[in-house]
């Protein structure tokens, strides 16, 4: 295990582990603290990692062939579909083919139904949608329809004014008739009475 505090780092050499201090080197125009901390946090950890790669390499040159086994974890397929193919050398690769639900994602189903829905709304919303506005624009082009008892009152009630203006029509001509016979009654007295000359 390797571990590390803020300023030194642990050198394996050998299989011993020693702890060294390490001074970053100051760096000329480091305005701050914290950026000197950074760069010697950075030192650190590349001496750290070179060590490393020494040791393992160091490890790899005294055991040329190392048992590594490595055994891959049981893939999330269904048994029976794996499809397993054997290399020359006499590896195994597994090769297994994902649930049917699982093949498309569900945010290309969620895309693909909205597509849909929204072709369809298309296809029965757009015939509407002019059906709509035809009968609004022959609505606003015709005239107001009248209801039928609404025009059985109308013409009911033109028949009404047409007989009173004939009564109001014969009662002018009686009222004319009664005028010209009462002037004409009159100017027949004044002729028959004897004028005040003639006294």
């Amino acid at each position: 295990m390797v571990s590390t505090t803020l300023n030194g780092y642990v050198v394996i050499q050998g299989g011993a582990a020693t702890t060294q201090s390490a001074q970053p080197a100051p760096r000329a125009g480091a305005a701050t603290t914290a950026d000197a901390q950074r760069l010697a946090d950075r030192a650190l950890r590349d001496q750290i990692r070179e060590q490393v790669r020494a040791h393992v390499r160091g490890a790899v040159a005294q055991d040329p062939t190392p048992e590594v086994t490595v055994t891959p974890p049981a893939p999330p397929f269904e048994p029976g579909r794996q499809f397993t193919i054997r290399g020359p050398n006499g590896e195994q690769t597994i090769i297994g083919v994902p649930p049917a639900g699982e093949i498309i994602p569900p945010q290309a189903v969620d895309i693909s139904v909205a597509f849909f829905l929204m072709v369809a709304v298309i296809i029965i919303g757009l015939p509407l949608a002019r059906a709509f506005a035809r009968r609004m624009d022959r609505k606003s082009a015709a005239p107001a329809q009248v209801p039928a008892e609404v025009s059985a009152q109308l013409n009911h009630l033109s028949q009404a004014v047409d007989a009173i203006a004939l009564e109001v029509e014969r009662i002018t001509e009686g009222q004319r008739f009664t005028t010209r016979l009462l002037s004409e009654q009159r100017d027949a007295a004044r002729q028959a009475l004897p004028s005040g000359t003639e006294r």
